[in-house]
């Protein structure tokens, strides 16, 4: 139970540390910590590297490459590739689906009808077509326009390495 103890204690050490514990649970870790000298120096070594954390941190400038380098290890034509793969995939969901549409459609029309039902069927369909298809043409020009923002993102990061 000693080792079951402690790991459950050293997962609550950082909430502990940070005063985030109360009650029960504060007083079973505080108990633990004043009998526990395993756990007491995992502990003290949470506040230590809290304190040259904080000490730190206002001290750190952030060098100006970095959003550069940053981007230069983006690699934005995998990113784009993977874009136009989703839609395409996309596109190709919305024709089986049109498709599919058209064929039930199709079945549930009674052979010899007359022609004048037919061309409302045919108007009925074009509707279902082009309301499938909006939602696809918006997702769409969407891609198209954050491919293309990347690969302006991408010229301008070249240019400025030049």
């Amino acid at each position: 139970m000693g080792k079951l103890l402690c790991s459950r204690v050293r997962k609550s050490l950082h909430s502990y540390a940070a005063g985030e514990t109360e009650g029960l649970e504060h007083f079973l870790i505080k108990e633990h910590l004043d009998n526990c000298p395993s756990c007491k120096a995992e502990y003290e070594r949470i506040l230590e590297i809290k304190s040259i954390l904080s000490n730190m941190g206002r001290n750190i400038a952030v060098p100006c490459s970095l959003v550069v380098n940053i981007m230069e290890a983006i690699d934005l034509e995998k990113y784009k590739a993977i874009g136009i793969h989703a839609l395409n995939n996309l596109r190709n969901f919305g024709i089986s689906f049109i498709a599919a549409g058209l064929i039930i459609s199709l079945f549930s029309v009674a052979p010899g009808m007359g022609c004048s039902n037919k061309r409302f069927i045919g108007r009925s369909m074009a509707k279902v077509q082009e309301s499938i298809l909006k939602p696809f043409e918006v997702l769409n020009n969407s891609v198209i326009s954050i491919s293309d923002k990347i690969s302006n993102l991408n010229e301008a990061m070249s240019a400025n390495n030049e």
